[in-house]
């Protein structure tokens, strides 16, 4: 095993690293992020993803993480929102009316949790990215909160980064179901503690955190006392617009500098 070494913080044996925005941009990949997983990898690093997105059921974002970029990665070390809300209520909820997709509902069967398209029948609403949401079952699910039931959110990503910009996230939808009922949802996704609380299992004990998003991925760094690596080719293309609260301990232009950054290139 090769040593890694981040400077100013000393040795390291994990990469949490995020997917949209970091590895991958839509259906394009950042350039270089393959060979800087390969090197990584071929470290003796462990390689953690750990994304917001709740769409594709874990299996599902390591195959494509595997089709776009080159490198795919074991289903075990993948954690997204989706799977880190699923255990999180798993045992608390009986039935759940979900804005998402069908990975999505997958991952809450898998975990024991019925999905009902019924809002009457719902004692929990879960929001997450649904790129087929009707105002239908917008109204289905802030009608479900009106009726008792409890509220979740995979995430509240604000956007979601492609090659041609920003479209609308998880947290977009899941606004408009708090607007329209006046209630908060407890969110399970980066950086709450859900997310990090299923990440502490999959993390060696040296880990440092790479993202695109200081308000999710270095907020969750600095939860954890791990130090965080911004790469801006994601949602902030100036690292002067992060707030100081948010102030990544590393900034690159891109996942592909990580290997040189740690002296393994």
């Amino acid at each position: 095993m090769t040593q890694a070494m981040l400077p100013g913080h000393g040795e390291v044996d994990t990469i949490v690293c995020d997917v949209d925005g970091v590895l991958l941009l839509g259906e394009e990949p950042v350039p270089g992020a393959r060979e800087a997983l390969e090197t990584l990898s071929e470290s003796g690093l462990r390689i953690v993803f750990a994304t917001n997105n709740s769409t594709r059921h874990p299996a599902e974002t390591s195959r494509h993480v595997g089709e776009v970029v080159g490198f795919e990665l074991d289903p075990s070390a993948v954690m997204n929102s989706g799977l880190a809300t699923a255990r999180f209520i798993a045992g608390n909820v009986d039935r759940v009316y979900v804005l998402g997709s069908e990975g999505l509902r997958e991952t809450l069967r898998e975990a024991g949790i019925r999905v009902t398209a019924d809002w009457r029948e719902a004692d929990a609403v879960v929001t997450g990215m649904d790129f087929e949401v009707t105002y239908a079952r917008l109204a289905g699910a802030g009608l479900a909160i009106g009726n008792g039931a409890k509220f979740y959110a995979t995430n509240t990503d604000a956007a979601y980064p492609r090659s041609d910009g920003l479209y609308p996230g998880a947290g977009a939808i899941t606004a408009v179901v708090e607007v329209t009922t006046g209630v908060s949802p407890i969110v399970c996704g980066k950086p709450h503690e859900p997310m990090r609380s299923a990440l502490r299992d999959l993390c060696g004990s040296r880990p440092i955190i790479v993202g695109d998003r200081p308000d999710t991925d270095i907020a969750m760094g600095k939860a954890e006392g791990w130090p965080s690596v911004l790469v801006l080719s994601g949602v902030v293309a100036d690292a002067v617009t992060v707030a100081e609260e948010h102030t990544p301990d590393v900034v690159l232009d891109s996942f592909a500098d990580l290997p040189g950054l740690l002296g393994l290139d």
